[in-house]
């Protein structure tokens, strides 16, 4: 049976895999959760709120970004096709070698129709094909840390470009303003 990475002990092990591809990039490690700044930009992993020990978690990333009311951006929506297609694949792995639960009741579910159905338990956890079809929103599931040293090894090369400042970040008016006063602070005397 594998154990299973409950919350403190996903953000501490992805912090491990992740912190010095990032700060190669040029981000600090935050305190605290899973998380790193560049400038005005935050990028942190976020865990799905509907998990558990039986059936396993789901997380994405998130970033900030500029000053304006864009808010949050799910990063993983910037994977291009190619690298949808290897998600999927992991992702199905992952799911396959997830443990059943024992014992494996049947739990009472809302089917297509509306109406319900019983399904076993550990039937619940499935693969998500749709979620890999762009620009849909993904949410990468794992049970244990080697289901993690996958997605890490997954994103690690694609970090500089899934981090990459956006059009919106590289034109905010805030930002060059900010900009250009430390620019100009350099030729002031002191």
């Amino acid at each position: 049976m594998r154990d299973y990475v409950k919350s403190r002990d996903f953000h501490r092990h992805m912090r491990s895999l992740l912190a010095s591809r990032f700060q190669e990039l040029g981000w600090k490690s935050q305190t605290g959760k899973c998380s790193f700044a560049r400038g005005r930009r935050v990028c942190w992993l976020q865990i799905s709120q509907h998990s558990n020990s039986v059936l396993g978690s789901k997380f994405t990333i998130n970033m900030t970004q500029g000053s304006g009311p864009a808010g949050d951006t799910r990063i993983l929506r910037r994977l291009n096709e190619e690298d949808r297609a290897i998600g999927k694949d992991l992702e199905e792995r992952i799911i396959a070698r997830l443990p059943r639960p024992d014992p494996d009741p049947e739990v009472e579910v809302v089917g297509e129709d509306g109406g319900t159905l019983l399904v076993k338990l550990g039937d619940l956890v499935r693969a998500n094909p749709k979620q890999w079809d762009a620009p849909s929103d993904v949410w990468l599931p794992y049970f244990s840390k080697s289901d993690l040293d996958d997605w890490a090894a997954f994103l690690l090369p694609r970090l500089d470009r899934l981090t990459a400042s956006s059009s919106s970040e590289m034109t905010d008016p805030l930002l060059w303003v900010q900009r250009l006063r430390r620019l100009t602070g350099l030729f002031r005397s002191r």
